[in-house]
C-alpha cells in the first residue's frame, strides 16, 4: 500500500475503482486489506474506494499514545484533505464506524453519507474496564495472549463452522498487530462517548449490527439511530461483531444500495 503523511502520521492507503469517493475505515485489531477484501468487488465498480490502515495498525505508523477517537477522526479529515476527496461517503466498521460518525458530526456538510457496521458510540463501564485490561495484557504478554479470545468473541460460531480458514486468518490478523498500537487504540475506545454529538450529523446514515454483536448490540445501535436525524438501522441475523468479514453479502445487499442512493 502507498503511504501519505496526514496529521503527523504516515498512513498506508489504497485506492481502487472510480466514481464518487468512498472511504473505508476498519476497526480495532484489523487492517484495511484483510477486513474489506471481501467487499471490494462489489464496491469498486461504483465508487473511488479509499481504504487505509489506522494509525497504530497494519502498515501505518505506530505513533506514541494516547490515541482518542477525536484524534483518529483528525487523521481521517487530514487524509481526505491530502487526497483531495470531495464530500466522500464513509463506511466504518466498529471503531472505524465511531470515527466516521465523529467526523460526520464535526463536519455536517463535508460528508455525503455514513454507513456504520457494528459502530459503538459509547460503552458501559464494564466494557471500558475490559478494554483497559486487554490493553495491559497485550503490553505485558503480546498479541498472542488475546488473539484467540478476541476472535471467539467477535465472530459468530456459525462463521467458524462454515469458514474455518477465514476464522484462522482473522486470528492471525489480530496476532499481527503491534502491541503498542493496539493498546493505544483500546484506550481510545475506553474514552468513547459520542452521545452529545450524534444530533449534529446531517449526512444520511445507515447503521447495521449483528444480532450476536456484543460491542454494538441491537439496543445500543437502535439508540444511536434514534439520536441521528433520519438515520436507519438494521439487525443482521446470526452475525456477531465483524460484519464486513462475516457477511460481505450484507454489505453488498444492504450497504451498497444505500450508498448508491446517496452517491
Amino acid at each position: 500500500m502507498p503511504a501519505i503523511h496526514a496529521n503527523g502520521a504516515r498512513l498506508a492507503v489504497d485506492e481502487l475503482g472510480s466514481g464518487p469517493p468512498l472511504v473505508l475505515i476498519h476497526g480495532l485489531g484489523a487492517n484495511a486489506g484483510e477486513l474489506w477484501q471481501r467487499s471490494l468487488d462489489a464496491l469498486t465498480p461504483h465508487f473511488h474506494v479509499v481504504s487505509y490502515d489506522l494509525r497504530g495498525s497494519g502498515r501505518s505508523e505506530v505513533t506514541p499514545g494516547p490515541y482518542t477517537i477525536e484524534g483518529l477522526a483528525d487523521d481521517l479529515a487530514a487524509l481526505i484533505g491530502e487526497l483531495g476527496l470531495e464530500r466522500p461517503a464513509l463506511m466504518g466498521h466498529s471503531m472505524g464506524g465511531s470515527i466516521a460518525l465523529a467526523l460526520a458530526a464535526r463536519d455536517p456538510g463535508g460528508v455525503r453519507a455514513v454507513v456504520g457496521l457494528g459502530a459503538p458510540t459509547t460503552f458501559p463501564q464494564a466494557n471500558r474496564d475490559g478494554l483497559e485490561a486487554r490493553a495491559q495484557t497485550v503490553e505485558r504478554d503480546g498479541m498472542a495472549a488475546v488473539a484467540e479470545t478476541v476472535a471467539g468473541n467477535a465472530l459468530a460460531p456459525s462463521f467458524r463452522q462454515r469458514d474455518p480458514d477465514g476464522y484462522a486468518c482473522f486470528v492471525l490478523m489480530i496476532e499481527g498487530n503491534d502491541p503498542a498500537g493496539y493498546a493505544a487504540q483500546c484506550r481510545a475506545l475506553v474514552g468513547l462517548d459520542l452521545t452529545a454529538q450524534l444530533p449534529r450529523i446531517a449526512a444520511p446514515t445507515l447503521l447495521l449490527t449483528g444480532d450476536r454483536d456484543g460491542v454494538a448490540p441491537e439496543a445500543a445501535t437502535q439508540a444511536t439511530a434514534a439520536a441521528i436525524p433520519g438515520a436507519r438501522y438494521q439487525v443482521v441475523e446470526d452475525t456477531a461483531h465483524i460484519l464486513p468479514f462475516e457477511r460481505a453479502d450484507v454489505v453488498e445487499a444492504v450497504a451498497l444500495p444505500f450508498l448508491l442512493e446517496h452517491r
